[in-house]
C-alpha cells in the first residue's frame, strides 16, 4: 500500500508540474494576445489578472472568484476560434493558477482512477498534435515570434491545422483547473462553483427572453440564444447546467421550492425556445427528475408531507400557462410567423437532418486509422483532402455534393475519428468512473449537490449524440465540474491500480503510435498524397470567403499562409486602414507591400522544385483588430488583411460569392446565416 501510494504521488507531482507550467504560459500567451488588441481587452485583462490574484491570497477572495466563474459563462457562449472564446481562455488560465497558488505546500496527492483516466486522455489528446504539419507550424512560429503565432493559432478556424493545437492546450488547461479544485482546501467550493452556475443560467434566460419579446426589436435569428451566438450552443449550456436548479430543493422553505420551480419552468421554456429538438432530449432529464422529487419521499430533496410540493407546483403551472399563452401567438419580426408555428414545425421534420450524412462522413475519416485516430479535433482539416482522394474511405464512399460543417455533430464519433477507438474507449472508462464515484456518494449521503452533478453529467454525454461538445469553451467547461468533483471524492492511495496502469499503456501506444506517423507521412503515402492537401490553394489561419472592397477575399486571422501550387500566381491584398505586410515564400522573402484603402495585385512566380509540391506563402500584417473588442461591433474575428489568390490571371480559385468553401465553410447546421455565426 505503502509502495503504491508513493508511485501514486510521484504520478501526480509530475502531472501536476506540467500542467502547472502549460497553464502559466498559456496564460501569459493569451494576456499578450488580448493586450495587443486595445484599451478594452486591456482593461478586462488586467481585471482578470487582478480577480486572479485576489483568488490566490484570500479565501473569501477564492469563494468570490468560483462564484463569478460559474455566474459569467453565459458571456463566453461562442466557437472557439472568436474573442470572447480567447477572453474565456485567459479566466481559466487566471483561475487555474489562483488554485495552484493556494495549494502550494501541499504534498500531492495521487490523482485516483479518474484523475489517473483524464490524465491519459490529455496525454493521448496532446500526443496526437504529432499528426500536425510541424515543419510547416515550426517556419511559422520561427516567422511569426511566440505571442503572434499563438494568436493566429487560437483565433484559427477549424479546418487550420493549428486549430487542433489550439483544442488539445485548451483541454489540457480545463483538466488543471478540475486537479486543482478537487486539491483544493476551500470548503464548499463546489457548492459555490454551482451557486454561480445556476446563478447565471437564470441570468442569461431572463435577460434573454426580454430581448427576445422586445416589442418590435429585430431578432436577428427567430430562435432563442439569449447572449449565445447560436440557439444550439444556448441549449448546449442550458440544458447541462440546468441540474444545478435542482439545489434550492435540498433545504427546506417555501421560498426556496418557489424560487427553484420557477427557475426550472424559465428554464424549460427557454430551452422549448431554442427549438433545439436535442436540448428538448437532453433538458427533459433535469425536469423528469424535479417531478420524481415531487412525488416520492426522500431525504434528497426536502418537502414536509404530503403537501408539501403543491404551492411549487402551483408556481410552475402558473408559469408555464402565462408563458405559454403570451409566446404562442407573438409575432416574430424576423420572419413574421407565430412561436407556436415555428414548434409544429420542428416537430414535424424531426428526423429531417442532415446528421447521418456528418456521422457517416466522420466513420470514413475514423477508418483512415481506426485504432488511434487522425488527431483530436481534426474533422474539418481532413474531411476536404480525403474527400478528394479517391483511395481514402470518404473518397470512394463520401458525398462530394454534401454540405460542409466544421465538427461531425457527433462527439463521440468526432472522438473515434480524432482519437480512434482507443481515445473513445479511454473517454467513456473517464465518464463511468466519474459517474460511478457521484452515483455512490449521491447515494450513500442523499447530497443533492452530487446527484446534480450526475445529472449534469448524463445529459452532457446526452446531447453529445446530437452536437460536438468541444465546439464551444463554456460548455465543455461545465463537464470538469463533475470530473473535479469526483477526483476529490477518491483517494488516490486507495483501490486497484490495474486500470490506470493501462489507460496510461493505452496513452503511451497512442502517443508512439502518432510519432510514427508525424505530419501522417505514412498515411499520405499509403493514399499517395505527398502533401496533406487539396485543389492548386489551400488557406491556413483565414475565415471562409465573403465580399470584400469589390471583390470575393477572405480575412486572415493576422499571420496566416496559403499553400500555392508551382506556377504563376497573383495575390490580391486589401486593408481599410494603412498597415504594411511581409510575404515570405518558401525560398524566403518574395515582397514588402503597403496596404491602405485599395486592394493591392502582385504576380509571383513560385519555382518548382521537382516533386510538384505546393509552396507556401506566410503573409505577416504589422497589425490586426478585433472589431468585437475595439469598437463594439458584432464581430468577434480576429481579422489581419483580406486576401484572394489566383493561380492564372483572371482566375480565381474557388471564389464565388454564395459558394461553399470546402474545409473553410464557417458553418455548422444550425448557425445564423453570413460569413461568420452572429451573436446578438
Amino acid at each position: 500500500m505503502g509502495a503504491a501510494a508513493t508511485e501514486s504521488g510521484m504520478a501526480g507531482g509530475v502531472m501536476r508540474a506540467g500542467g502547472i507550467v502549460l497553464v502559466a504560459g498559456h496564460l501569459l500567451l493569451s494576456a499578450m494576445t488580448l493586450w495587443s488588441l486595445g484599451r478594452p481587452a486591456q482593461a478586462f485583462a488586467g481585471l482578470i489578472l487582478a480577480g486572479s490574484a485576489a483568488m490566490a491570497v484570500s479565501r473569501r477572495g477564492l469563494s468570490l472568484g468560483l462564484f463569478l466563474l460559474g455566474f459569467t459563462l453565459f458571456l463566453f457562449g461562442w466557437q472557439t476560434y472568436v474573442y470572447p472564446a480567447v477572453a474565456f481562455g485567459l479566466v481559466l488560465d487566471a483561475a487555474a493558477l489562483a488554485l495552484v497558488w493556494g495549494n502550494l505546500g501541499r504534498r500531492p496527492a495521487g490523482p485516483g482512477l479518474t484523475g489517473a483516466f483524464l490524465g491519459a486522455v490529455v496525454v493521448m489528446v496532446l500526443g496526437s498534435m504529432w499528426l500536425l504539419p510541424w515543419d510547416r507550424l515550426a517556419s511559422a512560429a520561427a516567422l511569426f515570434g511566440p505571442s503572434r503565432f499563438f494568436a493566429a493559432m487560437v483565433f484559427s478556424p477549424a479546418h487550420a491545422p493549428a486549430y487542433g493545437l489550439a483544442a488539445a492546450l485548451r483541454l489540457a488547461v480545463m483538466a488543471v483547473f478540475a486537479w486543482e479544485l478537487a486539491g483544493s482546501r476551500l470548503a464548499g467550493r463546489f457548492e459555490t462553483l454551482a451557486a454561480g452556475i445556476a446563478a447565471g443560467l437564470v441570468t442569461a434566460i431572463v435577460f434573454g427572453l426580454t430581448e427576445h419579446f422586445r416589442g418590435d426589436h429585430y431578432l436577428l435569428h427567430y430562435r432563442f440564444t439569449s447572449l449565445f451566438a447560436n440557439p444550439g450552443w444556448f441549449a448546449e449550456y442550458a440544458a447541462v447546467a440546468a441540474p444545478f436548479l435542482l439545489l434550492p430543493f435540498a433545504r427546506r422553505g417555501l421560498w426556496r421550492r418557489g424560487y427553484g420551480t420557477a427557475c426550472l419552468a424559465l428554464c424549460a421554456g427557454a430551452l422549448v425556445l431554442t427549438l433545439a429538438r436535442a436540448g428538448w432530449i437532453a433538458g427533459s432529464l433535469t425536469l423528469a427528475c424535479a417531478v420524481l422529487l415531487y412525488l416520492r419521499d426522500g431525504p434528497m430533496a426536502r418537502f414536509p408531507r404530503p403537501y408539501g410540493h403543491l404551492p411549487g407546483l402551483a408556481v410552475a403551472g402558473a408559469l408555464v400557462v402565462a408563458l405559454a399563452f403570451w409566446a404562442s401567438g407573438r409575432e416574430l419580426s424576423a420572419i413574421s410567423r407565430p412561436i407556436n408555428a415555428l414548434l409544429k414545425e420542428r416537430v414535424g421534420n424531426f428526423t429531417d437532418s442532415p446528421r447521418p450524412a456528418l456521422f457517416r462522413s466522420g466513420l470514413l475519416i475514423a477508418a483512415e486509422r481506426p485504432v488511434f485516430g487522425m488527431g483530436y479535433e481534426s474533422y474539418a482539416r481532413h474531411y476536404p483532402v480525403l474527400l478528394a482522394t479517391p483511395a481514402a474511405w470518404l473518397g470512394r464512399y463520401g458525398d462530394p455534393s454534401a454540405e460542409v460543417f466544421e465538427t461531425s455533430h457527433n462527439m463521440y464519433i468526432q472522438l473515434l475519428s480524432g482519437l480512434g477507438i482507443a481515445g473513445l474507449g479511454l473517454w467513456l472508462a473517464l465518464v463511468g468512473r466519474a459517474g460511478w464515484v457521484l452515483w455512490r456518494r449521491a447515494r450513500d449521503t442523499a447530497g443533492m449537490l452530487d446527484a446534480a452533478l450526475l445529472l449534469s453529467l448524463v445529459a452532457f454525454h446526452i446531447y453529445a449524440f446530437f452536437q460536438e461538445m468541444f465546439y464551444v469553451p463554456p460548455v465543455l467547461f461545465l463537464l470538469f465540474v463533475p470530473l473535479g468533483r469526483a477526483m476529490a471524492l477518491e483517494d488516490g492511495g486507495r483501490g486497484r491500480r490495474w486500470p490506470a496502469h493501462l489507460a496510461w499503456g493505452l496513452a503511451l501506444a497512442a502517443v508512439l503510435s502518432y510519432a510514427a506517423d508525424a505530419g501522417l507521412s505514412r498515411t499520405g503515402a499509403r493514399l499517395s498524397l505527398p502533401q496533406w492537401r487539396c485543389g492548386p490553394v489551400v488557406y491556413e489561419g483565414f475565415f471562409p470567403p465573403e465580399p470584400i472592397a469589390g471583390q470575393t477575399m477572405r480575412w486572415s486571422v493576422g499571420d496566416a499562409a496559403v499553400q500555392v501550387a508551382p506556377g504563376e500566381v497573383s495575390l490580391t491584398l486589401f486593408s481599410p486602414v494603412p498597415t504594411d505586410v511581409v510575404l515570405v515564400s518558401d525560398a524566403g522573402l518574395l515582397d514588402r507591400l503597403h496596404l491602405g484603402g485599395a486592394p493591392t495585385t502582385r504576380r509571383y512566380h513560385l519555382p518548382d522544385v521537382g516533386d510538384g509540391r505546393a509552396q507556401t506563402i506566410f503573409i505577416m500584417p504589422d497589425s490586426a483588430f478585433v472589431p468585437m473588442a475595439q469598437t463594439g461591433a458584432l464581430d468577434p474575428r480576429r481579422l489581419g488583411v483580406a486576401v484572394g489568390v489566383a493561380v492564372e490571371p483572371g482566375e480565381r480559385v474557388g471564389e464565388k460569392v454564395g459558394e461553399k468553401a470546402g474545409s473553410a465553410s464557417g458553418g455548422r447546421g444550425d448557425d445564423p446565416p453570413g460569413p461568420l455565426p452572429q451573436g446578438k
